[in-house]
């Protein structure tokens, strides 16, 4: 299998010059996408077999606990994997693995799974095995530290009621308790096969999922049918109808639309970054078709407030910083226009949209706040600060913009930080928190703050928190990792704390923005693009079902995700 796989790489490398690395999730980085109306493509009758390949736009760090993947690879991995939970096109979050979701009070969640499912080694997927998953997440069981413990944090307990029911006890009320679990469809479902053997955890992938691993190197994994799978069509029919996918990273995004365009691979993944290629691909809509995800990214940069040596401790230096940032000059010259920049730290649709307190570019404003920044700073003036990159010419690109965008203001500049993506992730996502002066283009994922509320808090566990695992090393450990900026104000928390817990949704709203507001006068999260991705199918290839398949909650979910398509219910006719 792994000489068919070197084979298979060894191909791609050779038709189209590919140089393979990582991608990073992020807007300046291996930026966030644009959002569109997409149209499935057209119907015929589903044909069992054929492989495709996929041009992914990152490595594939790994399918354990402790790997945060970006786009691409995480397509690559959901190929394998389910979560409890999925997202509808229409921005619902309804249950997947999960049958449904009930509670009283926003506090004890009661989660029924879906009967018959198993893993594709032949375990049994129920209760216990749901504890289990949670359980590590959180840092309960201490099998396998991950960013998840930060994430999990209000979890108090989760207890088996029978195989196929699972209670969930939070700390606080939380009226968006499946956002969080749904996680920009991170959240997914491991096979005890795979938890049990720490050594190949991450190369050896067991899920729920229409596919199974056949080979796994970084750079190009090969799945195959779950001949166990189970899902059936509408009409009865087992899925999926696939035999194959070949995921293969090629970093360049100028290599991506050239192999998706000529044929080397049937399909090609792309974020808002790639859009010089991905605007030339749509100009060629004879070769290829494109499908765009709705907006789900929002983007923020985080000024890391705490950071030995930054200057961003003190709120002048951030808002300097914020009042120099030109995003839409960004959008037009760096994203060709695809991408959308609201004012704000979320979208226009998300319940926390407000664009009060948001600085906004004003060169004059930037440079008064700049010499208070200075002042601030005292001997250690003037403000100096140093950006970051991954090793693809765009993403370098991207970063220079910005870099020349806040010198117009006279702010001072290190040399870029450049490396893989998987370096850098480690380097934001750490414990001690965070390296670098900013956390750029951070995307808070999905329509709800499931998965925003992580990264704004001062802290994963509440002052005055009751749970035990705070108090654990792991609990300390990754107490601030997902606090990107580093701050200590509590008032933060505060304020999204009772949002959270509000359960009359017009005062919820009112109680979000309110949080959105003083986190944006505070200078401690900067409103940026904000988008989703793309995904170009080669018509040669006949591709039909993309978008077609309905989940089992009998809903569309978009046609392309934050993991890209769903392959499923995909075939070559």
């Amino acid at each position: 299998m792994k000489s068919k796989g070197k084979t298979v790489r060894s191909r791609m490398v050779k038709r189209m010059g590919a140089a393979v690395a990582v991608a990073l999730i992020g807007s300046t980085v291996a930026a966030t996408g644009s959002h569109a109306a997409v149209r499935p493509n057209s119907a015929t009758k589903p044909v069992y077999g054929g492989s495709i390949t996929v041009l992914i736009d990152g490595s594939i760090a790994g399918h354990c606990f402790g790997n945060a993947l970006p786009g691409g690879p995480l397509g690559a991995s959901r190929s394998i994997y389910e979560s409890l939970v999925e997202r509808t096109n229409k921005g619902k979050y309804v249950g997947y693995l999960a049958e449904s979701f009930t509670t009283t009070d926003n506090r004890v969640w009661n989660i029924k799974l879906r009967p018959g499912i198993t893993f594709s080694n032949g375990e049994a997927f129920n209760a216990t095995v749901v504890k289990q998953n949670i359980d590590i997440g959180r840092g309960a069981v201490t099998t396998y530290p991950s960013t998840g413990i930060g994430v999990n944090s209000n979890i108090l307990t989760v207890d088996v009621v029978d195989d196929l029911n699972v209670r969930v006890t939070l700390e606080r009320a939380d009226n968006d308790f499946l956002g969080l679990m749904y996680r920009a469809g991170r959240y997914v479902m491991r096979a005890p096969a795979q938890i049990a053997n720490r050594t190949t955890c991450a190369t050896n992938p067991i899920g729920t999922g229409p596919f199974m691993l056949k080979s796994f190197t970084p750079d190009e994994q090969i799945v195959v049918k779950n001949p166990t799978y189970w899902r059936k069509d509408a009409k009865g029919r087992q899925l999926p109808y696939l035999d194959q996918i070949t995921f293969v990273s090629v970093k360049e995004a100028s290599q991506r639309a050239a192999g998706v365009r000529r044929g080397t691979a049937e399909v090609g993944f792309f974020t808002q970054g790639d859009a010089t290629f991905t605007n030339g691909l749509r100009t060629h809509k004879s070769l290829v078709t494109g499908y765009k995800s709705t907006q789900t990214a929002w983007g923020q940069w985080m000024p890391n407030v705490n950071k030995a040596g930054s200057p961003f401790k003190y709120q002048n230096c951030r808002l300097a910083a914020a009042y120099s940032m030109d995003w839409k000059s960004y959008n037009k010259v760096r994203l060709k226009g695809t991408g959308d920049y609201s004012g704000s730290i979320v979208g226009k649709n998300h319940i926390m949209f407000t664009t009060k307190g948001a600085p906004t570019y004003n060169l004059t404003k930037a440079k008064d706040y700049l010499a208070k920044c200075n002042v601030d700073l005292g001997a250690a003036a003037p403000m100096k600060i140093t950006l970051y990159a991954d090793t693809s010419s765009q993403s370098q690109g991207n970063v220079k913009f910005m870099q020349q965008s806040m010198e117009k203001a006279g702010i001072l500049f290190n040399t870029p930080y450049l490396g893989e993506a998987a370096l850098l992730v480690s380097k934001i996502y750490k414990g001690g928190g965070n390296d670098f002066d900013f956390a750029e283009g951070t995307p808070a994922e999905g329509g709800s703050p499931g998965y925003v509320i992580p990264f704004f808090v001062s802290k994963a566990f509440m002052t005055g928190t009751t749970n035990p695992i705070a108090t654990s090393p792991y609990g300390i450990g990754y107490n601030r990792v997902i606090a990107l900026g580093n701050h200590t104000d509590t008032h933060v928390d505060d304020l999204i704390y009772a949002a959270q817990a509000e359960t009359n949704p017009k005062l919820a709203k009112t109680k979000w923005q309110a949080a959105t507001q003083y986190i944006q006068e505070q200078g401690y999260a900067i409103p940026s693009v904000h988008g989703g991705f793309q995904v170009f199918v080669n018509n040669k290839a006949k591709l039909h079902g993309i978008g077609k398949l309905k989940m089992p909650s009998g809903q569309y979910a978009d046609v392309v995700e934050t993991k890209g398509l769903d392959y499923t219910g995909v075939w070559k006719g």
